[in-house]
């Protein structure tokens, strides 16, 4: 008598577990990026400006975040004129000009 009670039991359990997981809805666009408000893209820019400015680069312009959240300007080093992009991790990166 005990056997076919633990296996309604089983069965029950395995039930709910399904059941319990049809209830989660996938995102409509797993992808979708959720759009940065101005005010953040602002004070995010000083910090990357500041970062940069702290690696040794001089008169930076046109810094701008790309679709990826990677960060990209122009600068100086010394008397070379560089691009620089700023990735996700905060890594510099130049190629000169």
């Amino acid at each position: 008598m005990k056997l076919p009670n633990a296996g309604m039991a089983i069965i029950a359990m395995i039930a709910g577990n399904a059941f319990a997981q049809t209830n989660e809805r996938p995102p409509a666009d797993p992808l979708a990026v959720k759009p940065i408000p101005s005010q953040a893209q602002t004070i995010d820019s000083d910090t990357i400006r500041t970062k940069i400015e702290g690696a040794g680069y001089t008169e930076i312009t046109d810094l701008s975040r790309d679709g990826m959240g990677v960060w990209r300007a122009r600068a100086k080093k010394g008397d070379q004129a560089v691009d620089i992009t700023v990735d996700k991790g905060g890594r510099i990166k130049f190629e000169r000009r």
